[in-house]
């Protein structure tokens, strides 16, 4: 049996990170890999792992987009560290509606 073993940083991003609220089922995970930050979303709810790309640091906001398959939707985020335990996402996401023809 392989344990695992968490090492902990001194980058105060690095870490696995929820709502405050736990309204959502989402996990932002992050680590680092050299000087790149590396960075994963899931569903706990669905278990589906978003495609996650143009990760993006300029020094005091993480940048990243996001994809979900199983609905199209995409998601623009960006995380602001706070403290060393609490970060300020913001994100702006695509929509999807069904319209019709308005009658005359």
């Amino acid at each position: 049996m392989t344990k695992v073993i968490h090492l902990q940083s001194s980058d105060p991003l690095i870490g696995d990170w929820v709502p405050a609220d736990l309204y959502s089922d989402i996990v932002i995970s992050i680590s680092k890999e050299d000087d790149q930050y590396i960075v994963s979303v899931f569903d706990l709810d669905d278990h589906e792992e978003a495609e996650v790309y143009e990760v993006k640091y300029d020094n005091s906001e993480l940048s990243f987009n996001v994809h979900w398959a199983s609905n199209g939707r995409f998601i623009k985020y960006g995380l602001l560290l706070s403290s060393d335990t609490t970060v300020r996402l913001i994100y702006t996401y695509s929509g999807q509606e069904t319209w019709i023809r308005k009658e005359p």
